[in-house]
């Protein structure tokens, strides 16, 4: 449900996205004393304009997703990569 959630968000606001496959992926959580993890991520590319990812509404649209898809989700953190830099998402309350 949230990768369909996903790919039709993206490709609404930044014109298309591909998921690939569930990937093998681990996380260290700090929170239980550096338990390691195992989780099947997704992984979504898009490729956009340097203008829709500036767009203030993009990102306002962007980040109301992450923050829902975190809470309901439970996840620990959501991560975005835009332009080689990583964003990690870990406050999920939404915006007033």
């Amino acid at each position: 449900m949230w990768v369909e959630r996903a790919l039709a968000l993206l490709g609404s606001v930044f014109g298309g996205a591909t998921a690939y496959p569930k990937a093998r992926g681990v996380w260290r959580d700090d929170e239980r004393g550096g338990a390691l993890v195992l989780d099947e991520p997704v992984v979504i590319h898009v490729y956009t304009q340097a203008e829709a990812i500036e767009d203030a509404e993009n990102l306002a649209a962007l980040a109301a997703f992450c923050k829902a898809m975190g809470r309901e989700t439970n996840q620990g953190e959501i991560g975005l990569v835009i332009a080689d830099e990583y964003f990690a998402i870990r406050n999920y309350e939404e915006d007033p």
